[in-house]
């Protein structure tokens, strides 16, 4: 189990929230973006470049292939997170200067996304398309990052799931859970009530035993 991060009661049943202290990497999925950095210290992403010219050298492979490039920003102070947007004027002062800048680039092949959507054409459209998912991808390795990663525990591990790239779908997630719990519950007690009466059980019998 990990930390704490948020406790919630949902129809009478305990929602606890706790951060996934040993979450996948979301780059170990069949992700559709590539990620290029040079960052020394991070790995940030699939490939690590380490001279300019190999970072030129795939800069101009792209452009002869027609695909979409986007640069990737990073602000790191004391933790670390990136995006697809510049952190310039969203800092306290100073602290873009010296702790943020361009750190790679995301890069979405003009093939994969072809094959992907089975199209013919790399068309304005499904560039836009395409730069959804590389905003979809990098956000979700940005919560990886900065480790929030969580997971939920129902009423002291009545039920409990893992690996939520964000807390609120981990909350909606158990209140999903806790909802099939409860028309479960009430099934369960609408088959039992329709024995009582088959079998003529009294009524105070019938209270005593929803109580209990």
């Amino acid at each position: 189990m990990g930390t704490k991060a948020e406790t919630e009661i949902y129809k009478n049943h305990t929602i606890t929230i706790e951060y996934d202290e040993n979450p996948e990497s979301p780059r170990e999925w069949d992700n559709i973006c590539e990620i290029h950095h040079w960052h020394r210290k991070y790995n940030l992403g699939d490939v690590r470049h380490t001279s300019t010219e190999s970072v030129e050298a795939m800069l101009a492979k792209s452009k002869r292939q027609g695909d979409l490039v986007m640069a990737l920003y990073c602000y790191e102070h004391g933790n670390i997170t990136i995006s697809l947007n510049s952190f310039y004027g969203k800092l306290p002062q100073g602290h873009y200067e010296f702790d943020s800048g361009q750190v790679g680039f995301v890069v979405i092949r003009r093939e994969k996304m072809l094959e992907e959507f089975g199209k013919k054409t790399f068309t304005a459209k499904l560039k836009k398309r395409a730069r959804e998912i590389a905003e979809a991808e990098i956000e979700t390795f940005d919560a990886y990052l900065r480790g929030e990663i969580y997971g939920y525990i129902i009423d002291d591990d009545r039920d409990s799931c893992w690996g939520f790239y964000g807390i609120e779908d981990a909350i909606d997630e158990a209140k999903n859970t806790i909802d099939y719990i409860v028309k479960q519950e009430r099934k369960s007690h609408f088959e039992q009530l329709k024995i009582w009466i088959r079998n003529r059980v009294p009524f105070q019998y019938r209270i005593s035993a929803t109580v209990v």
